[in-house]
């Protein structure tokens, strides 16, 4: 599988053309899974961000199922700017998957909105202004040569919530093979936080997490991201790891190591639902 982290800037077309390039770079390389970051398609001042919006099944989310088609992989699209009915000036942060045929199988709205204040009361990120809050993911399954996977769709600032996947009805019953992090996640808070977090949701619920993050400087130098896509196991160790370039993270993932590692410490089994 592979996670493809990019640095978009404020250019729509050239960020999708990019990131097409590199799904279909990965695809020769043998990945069946590939994921993109979060808001992929623009970075740049979030009062034109609903200029950017796309419907579901047209615009960007249509180029994005024909690329999973034609390329015969499991696509997680990062996420999108979603249009949304009757309000114009803000959309969905929209994360999609589609399968190898071009089938939508999962659609996820981001739940919670990274609003962060300094000191003096300023706005250094304020994601309400421009986005709508979504609503609780849904778990879904599909197949690789590996087997079926459960999976789970999370957008950046999700990560820290973790009764976002435990809450979830699905894993009640089952537990998530692998929980997808498509993110954005700044240099400032990455540094401290983001494989912590990331490791921490993969011990916790004895599966993968593949986190795919944004990197590098947008808005002319103003903002940062972290970058550091990874890929974790179920016993929390990194399987693979990019630094801040651009490109692409491939690793192979086993569904035998899901089943070891609960065998091996039976947390899931041994927790109580309230």
């Amino acid at each position: 599988m592979s996670c493809i982290q990019l640095n978009p800037q404020t250019d729509l077309k050239e960020n999708v053309i990019i990131a097409l390039k590199y799904i279909s770079e990965a695809a020769k390389k043998g990945s069946e899974i590939v994921v993109l970051p979060e808001m992929f398609t623009y970075m740049g001042e979030e009062s034109h961000r609903h200029k950017t919006k796309s419907k579901i099944g047209e615009g960007v989310f249509k180029e994005l199922q024909n690329a999973a088609k034609e390329n015969k992989v499991i696509l997680i699209c990062g996420s999108h700017s979603e249009e949304i009915k009757d309000n114009p000036n803000k959309v969905f942060n929209t994360c999609l998957t589609f399968d190898k045929n071009g089938e939508m199988i999962s659609t996820y709205r981001k739940l919670h909105l990274f609003n962060l204040i300094d000191r003096n009361g300023k706005a250094l990120y304020c994601e309400s202004n421009s986005f709508e809050y979504g609503k609780s993911p849904e778990g879904y399954s599909f197949e690789t040569k590996e087997g079926n996977w459960k999976a789970l769709n999370i957008i950046c600032y999700d990560l820290r919530f973790p009764e976002i996947i435990r809450n979830n009805e699905k894993m009640k019953t089952a537990p998530f093979d692998i929980i997808f992090v498509t993110a954005a996640f700044t240099w400032q808070t990455g540094k401290d936080h983001w494989e912590i977090l990331l490791r921490a949701r993969a011990i916790e619920n004895q599966c993968y997490v593949i986190a795919c993050n944004q990197t590098g400087e947008f808005l002319n130098g103003q903002k940062r991201n972290y970058g550091n896509s990874m890929i974790i196991d179920p016993w929390g160790n990194i399987v693979a790891k990019l630094d801040e370039e651009v490109g692409i993270l491939q690793a192979e993932i086993k569904k035998e190591n899901v089943i070891e590692s609960r065998n091996r410490l039976p947390a899931l089994a041994d927790r109580k639902m309230y």
